[in-house]
């Protein structure tokens, strides 16, 4: 009897590790990321101890409204996580590069979080089912090419899941016959002081909005937004003091966008 009573004790203790192993992290993914992603090393919210079960491969988990032609570089963008389950639910979630390199940045939403800059988790699990996070990516400067987003996702202390989708730069590089705008200047480039020359041909009305972002995709300055009518648009701009480095002046007009380098040094 008193074997039986040592080992069901023994039993307890185990299982109650286990349980407080599984519940290691309630607040979130811890800050060296759960996503799955080789750039991450693999590392899921199961082999990172904080769940059992292996994660299954799913689809239909992870989704945005980036349009089908892609994401235009600098905009901002809903990604939307949905995960299913009858228990406690939670996520982590990060656009990168196969290599681990954060793409763009990330702002939180209701009920989930930035860690480290480079992922997105939950601050408390989700009972509901389905449980639903949204937060919002800007997608990065132009010439990144394809981003994707990992996720590796708890459905309940036992089950896991772990998801991957794709989304592609849109191509605007070049102005063409149809285009709003034709004959684009900028100079000078590269830039070596703080001002600096545009001037592009506007060949129908409407609202052009020029800005400088950086190469996280990343507003530093709005240089226009006004207006115009169709003719000559010429303006030499004053900008910020800025680092050396690539920048990018963008163009939206009559929903175009156009992108140009600028280089400052």
């Amino acid at each position: 009897m008193k074997r039986k009573n040592l080992l069901l004790s023994f039993a307890f203790v185990i299982f109650g590790l286990g349980i407080q192993n599984i519940h290691s992290n309630p607040d979130g993914t811890p800050s060296d990321g759960r996503t799955g992603s080789p750039g991450d090393g693999g590392k899921t919210c199961y082999s990172g101890g904080c769940h059992f079960g292996v994660p299954s491969d799913a689809t239909g988990i992870i989704s945005t409204n980036i349009p089908t032609e892609g994401y235009t570089p600098g905009a901002s963008y809903t990604v939307t996580v949905t995960v299913d389950g009858n228990n406690k639910k939670g996520l982590c979630v990060s656009p990168q590069k196969p290599d681990g390199t954060l793409m763009g940045s990330l702002t939180a939403g209701s009920g989930n979080q930035v860690v480290g800059t480079k992922y997105i988790t939950h601050t408390t699990p989700k009972n509901t089912n389905p449980a639903v996070w949204t937060f919002t990516w800007v997608a990065p400067s132009a010439g990144s090419g394809a981003v994707n987003f990992y996720g590796a996702f708890a459905n309940s202390t036992l089950t896991t899941r772990k998801s991957v989708i794709s989304v592609n730069e849109k191509i605007a590089s070049g102005i063409n016959e149809n285009s709003a705008i034709s004959n684009l200047s900028l100079y000078p480039n590269p830039l070596t002081g703080q001002s600096f020359h545009i001037g592009f041909n506007m060949k129908v009305n409407g609202i052009v909005k020029i800005t400088l972002i950086d190469m996280t995709g990343k507003e530093v300055s709005v240089l226009n937004e006004s207006n115009l009518s169709s003719g000559i648009f010429e303006e030499q701009f004053q900008v910020p003091s800025l680092k050396n480095g690539v920048y990018f002046v963008r163009i939206e007009a009559n929903n175009e966008v156009l992108n140009r380098k600028l280089l400052v040094q």
